[in-house]
């Protein structure tokens, strides 16, 4: 899971960088940080909420 995790965070986070600057410069920063709150918040919920993602385990 942490292979899966560290691709898709990274891969999000190059993919990103060029969305985030171009909405810091369309909205300022206060609705961009509230939105990127708001994902890290419902990522964080999704987690606790979907059973199957709550017992994942990497084989043996």
């Amino acid at each position: 899971m942490s292979a899966v995790a560290g691709l898709g965070s990274l891969g999000i986070a190059l993919l990103g960088f060029p969305v985030t600057g171009a909405a810091l410069g369309a909205w300022g920063p206060g609705p961009v940080f509230a939105v990127s709150a708001a994902v890290c918040a419902l990522s964080g919920a999704y987690g606790l909420a979907v059973r199957a993602v709550r017992r994942a385990e990497l084989p043996r």
